[in-house]
């Protein structure tokens, strides 16, 4: 271990707070990357859709109008 040895208490230090500072911006990053991965639109293969064996357009996306059901949604009767 003479590599280590001429090292002083400063330098321990330093090191110390480079090996922290490292794990905090892991730790940070990969939180960042879950959070961007989650607010993602559409379905992974892990999402609740899929283990269901649910269509994932079926579930995101709404359905359009037909032609002529205008009035049979706002509850007129002609």
């Amino acid at each position: 271990m003479t590599l280590f040895d001429p090292m002083k208490k400063r330098d321990w230090a330093f090191l110390a707070a480079c090996i922290a500072a490292a794990l905090l911006f892991g730790v940070w990053s990969f939180q960042m990357g879950i959070a961007y991965h989650r607010a993602q639109p559409g379905s992974t293969d892990l999402s609740s859709a899929n283990r269901r064996g649910g269509n994932s357009a079926s579930v995101t996306a709404p359905v359009p109008p037909r032609a002529g059901d205008g009035d049979a949604q706002t509850g007129r009767v002609r």
